[in-house]
């Protein structure tokens, strides 16, 4: 794994023209232009990872009150591997802290391993299957992690919160 150097944008229209084609390149069912621009206007909560100034992933959120849900995330096919993804979530629970939100909630499909996999590096614990989430009838796995009011990545495993 080769780390890249990044910076973090929020989601603007801007973007759309990348995220499009890393969203179409990483899902069977992918979000339309219309979602993405609905969440650019109606919510404030998605990011991109820049690589030199390229569209290198995404996570698209939805906040509540003192939770999160992570609706999307996708890497560009070219910087996998390299530590976007978890660029991604680092920074989103650097904001958690600061806007001193609780929980984050995401689904994954069940054979999403690599995602599986990054999650439950970052302390997501499974809580239940929503059956037939997806278009194509594959079930999601819905996970929680608690944000801890110190956010680093050396502590997201093991780091028991008191719950």
């Amino acid at each position: 794994m080769s780390a890249i150097d990044l910076t973090t944008a929020e989601l603007t229209a801007d973007h759309l023209h990348d995220v499009l084609r890393i969203e179409q390149d990483s899902f069977a069912d992918p979000w339309s232009l219309n979602a993405f621009r609905n969440f650019i206007v109606l919510y404030r909560t998605s990011w991109v990872a820049l690589a030199d100034g390229r569209v290198a992933g995404y996570i698209v959120t939805q906040w509540v009150l003192d939770e999160i849900h992570i609706l999307n995330v996708a890497v560009d096919k070219s910087a996998r591997r390299a530590g976007v993804g978890s660029y991604l979530l680092d920074f989103l629970f650097e904001r958690a802290v600061q806007r001193k939100m609780k929980d984050v909630f995401l689904e994954v499909r069940e054979s999403n391993e690599a995602a599986r996999a990054l999650y439950s590096r970052y302390g997501f614990a499974e809580l239940g299957i929503r059956k037939s989430y997806y278009q194509d009838g594959e079930n999601a796995l819905v996970m929680h992690r608690r944000v801890r009011r110190s956010e680093r990545p050396d502590e997201a495993e093991g780091e028991s919160d008191g719950t």
